[in-house]
């Protein structure tokens, strides 16, 4: 009985490959690659080959390391020669393009959104250390003062909140996008804009415990 072939996915194309256990065995991933390149035109040192959700990596194994069986499919990633660079030539690439493109804006959109507000509250909760901190406020003469305080308080308190919750709003957001395993550039892209983002929750924290902290110290 003849072995089922594997099924190498690139893009839409299907390409159908006989390997039986014997081959899966002795052929390595490396010697794989080469027979993709001259299906697909996609130099070995630029594909990425997926078995089950993960990237096989070692080129030294042989596929039945990787678990591949006679009939299994696997996917191919990569850039044909002479294709545009930049240019998504797959539907992975596409999708993978789209995810990033998605990500970006949500990036964008929260940085036009908020990081003029957060550097905002910073200074002025700092202006808010340096105007209190020193000055005790006690005894009737002290009312204005107590009134100012507990108005920039409330100020301080709203911005706080104002965007704290916006950006856990987008970090949610974020966290929806589903990015595939294989879509490694979505991934980071969207690993760094949840570091930008939790960076300044960070440092929003931070700077209200430093008023937290203030106010302790003036209250004793």
């Amino acid at each position: 009985m003849a072995a089922v072939p594997l099924v190498l996915q690139w893009g839409r194309d299907r390409y159908m490959i006989k390997y039986d256990y014997d081959d899966l065995r002795d052929t390595t991933l490396k010697q794989f690659k080469e027979v993709c390149r001259e299906v697909t035109g996609v130099p070995t040192n630029a594909m990425k080959l997926i078995f089950s959700g993960a990237t096989m990596k070692d080129d030294a194994s042989p596929l039945a390391y990787y678990g591949v069986y006679p009939g299994a499919s696997l996917k191919l990633i990569g850039r044909k020669e002479g294709a545009e660079k930049g240019v998504p030539v797959t539907e992975e690439e596409r999708e993978e393009s789209a995810l990033v493109h998605k990500i970006d804006d949500l990036s964008h959109e929260a940085t036009d959104l908020l990081s003029s507000r957060m550097q905002a509250y910073l200074a002025d909760a700092q202006l808010y250390i340096d105007q209190f901190s020193s000055a005790a406020i006690g005894g009737d003469n002290d009312q204005a003062l107590r009134e100012i305080k507990a108005s920039e308080h409330k100020k301080l308190h709203d911005a706080y909140v104002f965007v704290n919750e916006t950006l856990m709003q987008y970090l949610l957001k974020l966290d929806g996008i589903e990015c595939p395993p294989e879509a490694d550039k979505a991934r980071q892209r969207r690993r760094q804009a949840v570091r930008l983002l939790q960076s300044w929750m960070d440092q929003m924290d931070r700077k209200r415990e430093s008023v937290k902290q203030s106010e302790i110290t003036i209250s004793q």
